[in-house]
């Protein structure tokens, strides 16, 4: 019997390849499962070896197809939260601070605000507003989130005025004879 189901399982194997590369999370588990119960007894160590699936996952998958409730995977519940949801107003906060020290490019060729502050003065200055030094962020994540709220960190030069030609003073001589 055993061989048979082997015989069978290989004859299908492209169809099971195929349809695995379209599948991803709960879907590609509970197909996983409907092929392990389908060979019957053995299938689910064959799916195992073949998949190369954790035979805690093809479980995960039999326990979803029986019960009809599908685990839906949250990877964007995982990971570290951003600093926003340890300090709320720490975004306000920062671009109050950078507000009142920022300017526009002079030339107007860019729309971005530019600041002269540092990460390091931006931290600095939400200690003084009341923030503990061992709670704020690091200065990257500081970096990046003045970033985000659409300056930059670049100073910006003066406008330097034109080199003066040689027919300024005649265009000066000829102003002052007019008048």
């Amino acid at each position: 019997m055993e061989v048979e189901l082997r015989r069978a399982f290989e004859i299908f194997l492209p169809v099971f390849e195929y349809g695995l590369q379209r599948l991803t999370g709960c879907e590609r588990r509970i197909y996983l499962a409907e092929i392990a119960k389908r060979l019957g007894y053995g299938g689910m160590k064959l799916v195992n070896e073949h998949f190369s699936i954790d035979y805690k996952t093809l479980q995960k998958g039999m326990e979803e197809l029986e019960s009809g409730n599908y685990i839906i995977d949250a990877f964007d519940k995982r990971g570290r939260k951003s600093i926003e949801s340890y300090l709320p107003n720490i975004l306000s906060d920062i671009k109050s601070i950078v507000d009142s020290e920022s300017q526009t490019d002079p030339r107007f060729e860019d729309n971005r605000l530019f600041t002269r502050l540092t990460p390091e003065n931006i931290k600095n200055q939400l200690h003084k507003k009341g923030y503990k030094l061992d709670e704020l962020p690091t200065n990257r994540t500081i970096y990046n989130k003045v970033n985000e709220l659409g300056y930059s960190f670049s100073t910006i030069q003066k406008t330097k005025p034109l080199k003066k030609i040689a027919e300024t003073d005649a265009i000066f001589k000829k102003n002052k004879a007019g008048q």
